[in-house]
């Protein structure tokens, strides 16, 4: 492995004795360190000529390096005097005089009243800006009595030519230790930065879309190799120099002005139409510059295609729509109209019901009349994983998590279901450690994988399910009440088969066409049909749809074998969850405020009757109210009342 290049420091001082010192401390195998002496005037411009020759970090002693940290431009390091190196001097030039002259850059030293007091002397401070200043006032002072100087490397020569003792501020081992490590975290910082750097120009000239940057003034800034080719373009010629008239119509100049994204536009350019995003660059509350990414349309089509093409082959895409969920009764209806409307929403909803009900069939059918159709629909079965194993399929999970973690991590369902739904079945039966972090994932729309460190943001839909009462889950302490009221937002109760036999029918003849070859037609006899709806189907649509497959299994070429169906109707019978027990009761899922009332019960039976006896009479008005032995008029006004309830 190639060893790191060592670091290029300089130090600008008026001293040598000082930058003899600062140097001891320099770890050549880290840095190599350049001296380089000059005056508070020469330091700016020696500073530059340095930085331009390859120095990463210049340091600076005492004013000199306040004077380049505020001028430069360029990160410095000062070598500050700390007021115990003052106190350190001032105790040896009390030694040559009682009347110190002390001098500090720019502004007087805080606290130096206490060191008076402490050393019994009298300290004058000495405040310049330029070394015209400094010699002028080390002279004003010498002449008004003051017997040694003490402050940095020049005011020593200073003061011998003025006849008094001078004497240097040496900053201590730690303050100079300090100093080369926050150069050494500078330089490394900067070296980074300038990988980064290079790494994203790289990326910039090699990723597949084109991407221009214009500054404050319009002028662009940035023009990558596929944007140069795609559009015919120079860079050359281009950067630095306003938006070339190509590109006028791209709205990089609009979203300049206005500050407001332009996201997946459709240009022309030329002769092509692109697809182009331009974000603005803010800073301090004012647009610097704007960056476009764009690409063919054409190639986002294709994009397209192949994304939708790995969903359906992921199995992520929803497959049923409401047409799915068979049935003409009045619980279904009602069920039909909730659904839509719920669809039109983003919140949770809650579908409760038995096995066998068709629970993910309504789940599927309210993310495909939502807005988020043509988005990954992702369901997971909560009580079908162990507590760890779920948890790294619904967060996802990075390499080196656990024994047996993938190579490069896994990404979970939550993410898999981004900008779409996600439907978790059996939610009853979720660990309770897990439903603090699915309350999260509610309430602040992120996640974090399993041993991860960042937080990831997903924009889903979660719909639940269950064929428990959550409610009395919640009451036993099985289950949180914060998650249930966050996850029962919309409720939907799915009724059992047995409350809408009238439905059997339509089921038994929509499952045979679904199953025969070429839709052949198939015959159950009425009296069958009577004891298909008169059963309890414990296992609700499932279980009669089980009786069918096993029928047209064994049925071969023949359309009708009643006495083979009654045989397996009998069966299914016999091993019954009734047969097995007869205390077993359906499971209560309905929620009160989900149970027909007296009057809605009232009118599903009139509206069945009328419907009947309009059948029978061939819709003739008079023979149904004959019938039903009511007057035409009262069976027309029943009629219309049921309608519109």
């Amino acid at each position: 492995m190639k060893e790191p290049k060592r670091f290029k420091f300089a130090f600008v001082s008026n001293s040598m004795e000082i930058a003899k010192v600062v140097k001891l401390f320099a770890n050549p195998q880290e840095e190599e360190v350049t001296i380089e002496l000059a005056t508070m005037e020469e330091a700016l411009p020696v500073a530059r000529n340095l930085l331009s020759k390859g120095v990463e970090v210049v340091l600076g002693g005492g004013a000199t390096g306040r004077l380049l940290r505020s001028n430069l431009g360029q990160p410095v390091i000062t070598v500050a005097r700390t007021h115990l190196d003052i106190l350190r001097a001032l105790m040896k030039a009390q030694k040559n005089g009682h009347h110190i002259g002390l001098t500090s850059f720019a502004q007087a030293t805080d606290g130096i009243d206490i060191f008076a007091r402490l050393l019994g002397i009298q300290i004058r401070q000495i405040v310049f800006n330029t070394t015209t200043e400094l010699i002028n006032g080390i002279g004003k002072a010498v002449g008004e009595g003051v017997e040694c100087i003490v402050g940095g490397g020049i005011c020593k020569e200073i003061s011998a030519s003025l006849g008094v003792e001078g004497f240097i501020i040496t900053p201590s081992s730690e303050v100079i230790k300090r100093a080369f490590d926050e150069a050494r975290a500078i330089a490394g910082s900067q070296r980074k930065e300038r990988e980064e750097s290079e790494r994203l120009r790289v990326i910039l000239q090699t990723v597949v879309e084109g991407v221009i940057g214009v500054d404050a003034n319009g002028h662009v800034n940035l023009l990558n190799h596929t944007a140069a080719k795609l559009l015919g373009l120079d860079p050359q010629k281009v950067i630095g120099r306003a938006l070339p008239e190509i590109l006028k119509g791209t709205g990089l100049l609009n979203v300049l002005k206005t500050g407001i994204p332009d996201i997946d536009k459709i240009r022309r350019i030329g002769n092509m139409d692109i697809v182009i995003n331009s974000i603005p660059v803010e800073a301090n509350k004012k647009i610097k510059s704007v960056v476009s990414t764009f690409r063919k349309a054409s190639g986002i089509q294709k994009i397209d295609r192949t994304l939708k093409e790995k969903l359906y082959t992921k199995g992520l895409i929803a497959k049923y729509t409401l047409d799915h969920f068979k049935g003409q009764s009045w619980d279904v209806e009602k069920l039909r109209n909730k659904v839509a409307m719920y669809a039109a929403t983003n919140v949770t909803v809650l579908i409760q019901g038995e096995t066998g009900t068709g629970k993910e069939i309504l789940a599927q059918a309210i993310h495909n009349l939502s807005d988020r159709k043509g988005k990954p629909f992702v369901a997971i079965n909560c009580s079908a994983l162990p507590e760890t194993l779920l948890e790294s399929e619904l967060f996802g999970y990075e390499e080196g998590a656990f024994t047996g973690a993938k190579q490069g991590g896994k990404i979970g369902f939550f993410e898999l279901a981004n900008e779409g739904t996600i439907f978790l079945d059996e939610i009853a039966d979720i660990p309770p450690s897990l439903q603090a972090r699915l309350l999260r994932v509610l309430e602040e729309k992120e996640v974090m994988r399993v041993g991860g460190d960042r937080v990831i943001r997903v924009d889903i839909r979660i719909i639940s399910s269950t064929y428990k009462d959550l409610a009395v889950e919640v009451k036993e302490q099985r289950f949180r009440a914060d998650l249930y009221f966050r996850l029962a937002v919309l409720r939907l109760y799915v009724p059992a088969l047995r409350n809408r036999a009238e439905d059997i029918p339509l089921l038994v003849h929509e499952l045979f066409y679904r199953y025969t070859i070429g839709g052949r037609k198939m015959e159950i006899s009425a009296g069958i049909m009577k004891q298909l709806q008169e059963y309890g189907w414990p296992g609700n649509v499932r279980e009669i749809d089980a009786l069918l497959k096993s029928y047209l299994a064994l049925i071969g070429e023949n359309n009708s074998d009643q006495k083979l169906f009654q045989e397996l109707f009998d069966e299914v019978k016999e091993n019954s969850l009734f047969q097995q027990d007869p205390d077993w009761n359906f499971p209560n899922v309905l929620d009160n405020k989900e149970m027909p009332t007296l009057k809605e019960k009232v009118e599903r039976f009139e509206k069945k009757q009328i419907d009947m006896a309009l059948r029978e009479s061939r819709f003739n008005r008079q023979e149904a109210a004959k019938r039903l032995g009511i007057s035409p008029n009262t069976l027309w006004r029943k009629s219309k009342s049921l309608e519109k309830n």
